[in-house]
């Protein structure tokens, strides 16, 4: 990787994020040269295109010696546009259950219903 043309330290995070959190990034130059600010939007746009033209901003994490990437993205110009965002799946809806399984088949007679009340009786003969 190059050596970025532009570099920041001692970054401040004001909250922590999670991985799958929605970011975006701003960037200004703070060009007062109207001359200046004039050329290089009319080089970002005749590049719009072109995204090895494009500004690349990329966040890192020291440790050690070594750098990690946390984040990066390309900028482009602000032409006014509804701001690009990142294409949102579809909700991932689980399958319906399985239906419960069907009884086991009957492999002997049920149990006959009780007698109606007096039988015992009659059949005894009292």
């Amino acid at each position: 990787m190059a050596a970025p043309e532009y570099k920041a330290g001692k970054v401040q995070l004001v909250r922590g994020v999670e991985i799958d959190d929605n970011m975006s990034i701003s960037f200004w130059f703070n060009i007062t040269d109207p001359d200046l600010r004039a050329r290089l939007d009319a080089y970002y746009q005749a590049n719009k295109d072109d995204f090895k033209q494009q500004p690349g901003l990329e966040i890192q994490v020291k440790i050690g010696d070594t750098f990690h990437r946390v984040a990066r993205s390309r900028l482009w110009l602000n032409d006014g546009a509804p701001r690009q965002q990142a294409a949102v799946p579809a909700p991932v809806y689980a399958p319906p259950p399985p239906p419960p399984p069907a009884p086991p088949p009957h492999t002997s007679v049920p149990d006959a219903p009780p007698p109606p009340a007096g039988y015992e009786a009659t059949k005894n003969g009292y």
